[in-house]
């Protein structure tokens, strides 16, 4: 197995479809400035039209806007929601960077209406599509934090997006005072004891664009929701990586 992967990569690496990362910047200005940025027009286009095939059941869901074509959960997710559903009936879940709702389609013969209320924040212009396009019971869209105390939100997550927002500490902070009882950050690389701010570099085979991205520090993180009241319930080292860097899981839980 170990070969094969081996294999892959170095294939991936020859056809220049590996994602790559580049750069130690000094600020997220200054690779922002030199990178297509977030609110490049191909990724919500190539994101959009991957939705349209979605939602015509042509596919079964996407993840940066590649499309699968089988079911495939997200394990370690499940396992958190496993734990979090013992505590509380119904999930109010924010869906931070959730893009146009794709891990809502990804489990979405399992996460029923009765068990889970699903709101994504996301961009003005993907919010906007999505309004418009998607009519989901139990699937809502927002730019903006407003509804954080009107549905009663329990937990936050976010999915791969922490580290691609200018300012994650605030929107951490943001979580906390609005109380919410459990915040997992899934699937995002870390240092312990530094952070870097590097330019990432999306392969042209998915939509050949660029942004930054903040390799978290993971103790700034911890001490921050540790003096708010609140411990690690569950950390998963996952096994996928973004040029070198390792992703993890942690799942905090509120205790005061």
């Amino acid at each position: 197995m170990h070969f094969l992967k081996e294999i892959k990569n170095l294939v991936n690496t020859i056809l220049q479809r590996k994602i790559k990362l580049s750069g130690d910047y000094k600020s997220w200005e200054e690779a922002l400035k030199l990178s297509k940025g977030y609110s490049d027009h191909k990724i919500f286009e190539k994101t959009k039209k991957s939705l349209e095939s979605v939602l015509l059941k042509q596919a079964k869901f996407e993840r940066d806007s590649f499309l699968f074509y089988t079911e495939k959960y997200d394990e370690t997710l499940l396992l958190i929601f496993t734990k979090i559903k013992k505590k509380i009936k119904r999930i109010h879940l924010c869906d931070f960077g959730g893009s146009l709702g794709s891990l809502y389609f990804q489990h979405r013969s399992i996460f029923k209406s009765n068990l889970i209320d699903w709101n994504v924040v996301e961009q003005k212009h993907y919010v906007k599509y999505a309004n418009n396009k998607i009519d989901i019971k139990n699937l809502y869209f927002y730019d903006n934090l407003n509804f954080l105390s009107k549905k009663r939100i329990n937990v936050v997550l976010f999915s791969s997006s922490l580290q691609y927002l200018k300012y994650p500490y605030q929107i951490l902070d943001k979580m906390i005072k609005k109380k919410i009882s459990k915040i997992i950050i899934h699937r995002s690389p870390f240092m312990k004891n530094n952070e870097i701010i590097k330019i990432q570099y999306v392969p042209k085979h998915i939509y050949d664009s660029s942004y930054p991205i903040r390799i978290l520090n993971i103790n700034k993180i911890c001490n921050k929701l540790k003096k708010a009241g609140y411990k690690i319930n569950s950390q998963y080292k996952l096994n996928e990586e973004i040029d070198g860097y390792f992703y993890e899981t942690f799942y905090f839980e509120k205790t005061i």
